[in-house]
């Protein structure tokens, strides 16, 4: 008996100690943890597996979700509980962000961790993924895109709306193979496209095909040579209707355009924008691409192998989100304004500009860029020296100096600061050079009645008085937009000289002369915009605030330049006396240099600034454009 309970005691010593030396077994959470972060990734190699390595597990989860690229799922690990002595079950949550959404589609799934070869491995199945799928079936993501919103004009109307159109083409009907192809030949010369091409398109159609060979707008379709195209045989013009702007060129730079998602896009968006998505490339588009683009349909779908080719293939919804349409962007341009300055604008052989505002609001009525820009946003983007333009901000700094528009200055031919010689322009009447007034100068354009006074006026005070009239704000009117600068540093010598009459190296825009321009009209500052009930986030240069009284000194003064001076073909406008300035500013190292064109003017309530890069004097160039804007707008 007490052999037997010796043996026993000796036995449990035995197990216990064994037991005492057998390894710790780990814990299975750091493999659920990585589980859980592999299938985040989409990688799994790097786990664990049981019955499989973690590169086929890999392969078949590619396979799995191939379809699903464009959305990554967070997944976290929220639970590990023991079934079993070796096994233990994960639960995993997973939720896929819906791109550009605050929606998303969540769910659990669970993993079953098995304890083998001394390691905890994952039992591999595609439930792991998502519960419901079964063999032969994977994930499909499919997107619908929404309606992009529109682009609106000031009264609430769609810029790009259905408009008439000719499609024109040859109707074969009648016609055997050679005389189809002398007509299609034919009318591909008259209109301007690729003769051989669209020969072959012809060949190609059936024998009584209508074949279109180029969309016209009509207005360019009268601009046809009617008689050539009548004696074209079959050829023929339909109407029709499309989505269009008001012309081919309509405020391009300004609306900007859009495109088909690139990979670039993609990348960027970080998972707001999918493949086959339209985004806007540049102008308004880009900038309220959000707003405009909606957010797209999406739709996620178990889709199994059908049973035989070509057969359509068992599918399961598992998510789906209706698409939300883009809304749309009303902006304050006024078409028919913005149509007249692009014409005005047409022939001009130079990057130009013309800008409109209403200084009430600060609305951008019109924002136009000549043909020479070249899809440059000259008006809003441009950086020029003022020139004479600039002597407004200049007066202003000597009326807060004490003068008065009565003030006397000199007015030389010339005048020499620290050994540069500044001449005024060889057209400039000599009956109005000596004693002058403030307002002779501004009316007659003196070049040095106004460099004179530089030991009066520091750049300081320069500065200031040109931040008073909006140069040098910083404000987003729905794109981005240059407002100008006046470098304080240029404080010495010709340089601050020179930017007593808007050269050395300050610079504006069109648009930053039309606020300049605005704020004398409105007599306070302006801050432009774009986009009706858009926050421009503007920031004012922090100087003394233009006056009323200031205002309408100003006012007073460039009156004088359309009775008196270079503006006299604006002086017989209808309605309210308009007011201007015009600029010439030098630019280049040629020998005459080249010259900036330049005319600020206002009537009622508009505001204008003219531009041409490359011009003649500012009357000479700009006044006339200047002139034909505001007959236009004006009735």
């Amino acid at each position: 008996m007490l052999r037997r309970a010796l043996a026993l005691i000796m036995a449990l010593l035995l197990t216990v100690a064994i037991a005492a030396c057998a390894p710790e077994r780990e814990s299975p959470d750091p493999t659920a943890q990585a589980l859980a972060e592999g299938l985040a990734a989409k990688d799994v190699s790097a786990v664990a597996f049981a019955d499989a390595t973690g590169a086929q597990v890999q392969e078949q989860l590619a396979a799995l979700t191939k379809d699903m690229d464009a959305w990554q799922p967070d997944v976290t690990v929220t639970g590990v509980e023991e079934v079993e002595s070796n096994l233990f079950r994960a639960t995993l949550s997973y939720d896929w962000p819906v791109p550009d959404s605050e929606q998303g589609w969540s769910y659990t799934t669970t993993a079953d961790l098995h304890y083998a070869d001394d390691r905890w491995q994952v039992r591999w199945t595609p439930q792991v993924l998502e519960p419901s799928l079964a063999e032969g079936e994977r994930l499909v993501l499919a997107t619908k895109e929404p309606q992009r919103g529109q682009i609106l004009d000031a009264d609430g109307e769609a810029i790009v709306k259905n408009r008439p159109v000719k499609i024109v083409g040859i109707d074969k009907t009648g016609l055997d193979e050679s005389t189809a192809e002398d007509s299609a030949r034919e009318l591909a010369a008259l209109v301007e496209i690729d003769a051989a091409g669209y020969a072959k398109k012809v060949a190609a159609y059936g024998p009584e095909a209508f074949v279109d060979a180029i969309t016209l707008r009509e207005g360019a379709f009268k601009e046809l040579d009617q008689g050539k195209l009548e004696d074209i045989d079959g050829s023929l013009a339909v109407d029709d209707q499309i989505p269009l702007a008001p012309s081919r060129t309509f405020a391009g730079p300004v609306l900007g355009s859009v495109r088909e998602a690139t990979a670039e896009d993609i990348e960027k968006s970080e998972g707001k924008v999918v493949a086959g998505e339209t985004v806007g490339s540049s102008g308004l588009q880009a900038a309220f691409n959000k707003e405009l683009s909606g957010t797209p349909g999406t739709t996620v779908s178990a889709v199994a192998q059908p049973a035989e080719e070509g057969a359509e293939a068992p599918t399961r919804q598992l998510f789906h989100q209706d698409p939300a349409d883009g809304t749309n962007l009303k902006t304050t341009l006024v078409p028919d304004l913005q149509s007249a300055a692009e014409d005005i604008l047409a022939d001009t052989k130079s990057p130009s500009s013309i800008v409109a505002l209403r200084p009430s609001t600060g609305a951008v009525l019109a924002a136009a860029n000549g043909p020479d820009s070249e899809g440059y946003n000259t008006a809003f983007l441009g950086q020029y020296a003022p020139g004479s333009t600039f002597k407004i901000a200049t007066a202003l700094g000597l009326l807060r100096n004490g003068m008065t528009p009565d003030s006397t200055v000199t007015c030389d031919p010339d005048l020499v600061v620290d050994g540069r010689t500044f001449e005024n322009a060889d057209s400039y009447p000599a009956a109005f050079t000596g004693k002058i007034t403030l307002t002779e100068a501004i009316a007659h354009s003196c070049n040095t009645a106004f460099i004179s006074e530089h030991e009066e006026l520091s750049q300081d005070q320069l500065a200031d008085a040109a931040g008073a009239l909006g140069v040098g704000m910083t404000a987003n009117p729905g794109i981005e937009a240059f407002l100008g600068t006046v470098p304080r540093e240029d404080s010495e010598g010709t340089a601050h000289a020179a930017s007593m009459i808007g050269q050395s190296r300050m610079q504006t825009s069109p648009l930053s002369l039309a606020t300049l321009m605005a704020a004398v009209v409105k007599g306070e500052s302006v801050v432009p915009t774009l986009v009706d009930g858009h926050d421009p986030q503007a920031k004012l240069p922090d100087v003394p605030k233009l006056t009323e009284k200031e205002a309408e000194q100003l006012r007073t003064m460039m009156r004088s330049a359309v009775v008196d001076g270079y503006l006299a073909n604006l002086a017989d406008l209808p309605g309210k006396p308009a007011i201007g300035k015009t600029g010439t500013a030098e630019y280049g190292s040629e020998d005459p240099p080249q010259t900036h064109s330049w005319v600020i003017a206002g009537h009622g309530d508009l505001a204008i600034a003219v531009f041409v890069e490359d011009g003649k004097l500012g009357a000479e160039t700009a006044g006339p454009l200047a002139e034909a804007f505001l007959e236009a707008a004006a009735g």
